[in-house]
């Protein structure tokens, strides 16, 4: 797997609250056996698992133009995206990720399967991390999983 290229913007948003949040598009549940361990509530808010683009428009109001313009799979929309999910969320940090698990065919994208886009929302600051990840469609949304947990665990620890 290959990550890089982070890009960061100040926010003067403070919401005092230790719990994470999650917004998923690509994974589904990759994430959820992970989750799913005796005390994860005491620092899991929720997850949103916003496939499709009536679903993303809901949990971020006033995306659309961001997704005409550079569509759901950018650096831009996850940035958008981790920032609505940690306010309405109420949450320390929000994940959020975009990207194409795979196959291509059929598909209208010119971007490459295992493409990601993986943002972390803070009150500080949002990261939006670029990733090319190679695999079948699951081991590319279990990657992509892995990475977005391991932003927030490298947040957390910092």
């Amino acid at each position: 797997k290959l990550c890089g290229r982070r890009s960061a913007t100040r926010s003067p948003r403070r919401t005092p609250r230790a719990r994470n949040a999650l917004a998923r598009a690509v994974d589904r549940f990759a994430s959820a056996p992970k989750l799913s361990v005796p005390g994860a509530s005491a620092w899991f808010e929720r997850g949103v698992v916003a496939y499709s683009r009536e679903s993303k428009l809901d949990l971020a109001p006033g995306v659309g133009p961001v997704l005409e313009t550079h569509g759901a799979v950018s650096r831009e929309f996850v940035h958008a995206l981790a920032e609505a999910m940690r306010l309405r969320a109420g949450c320390e940090h929000a994940i959020a990720e975009s990207g194409i698990a795979g196959p291509q065919d059929g598909r209208r994208s010119s971007k490459a399967a295992g493409t990601a886009f993986i943002g972390l929302a803070s009150a500080a600051e949002t990261l939006v991390e670029a990733c090319a990840f190679t695999g079948t469609r699951a081991e590319i949304m279990v990657q992509i999983a892995d990475r977005a947990l391991q932003m927030l665990r490298e947040a957390v620890e910092t």
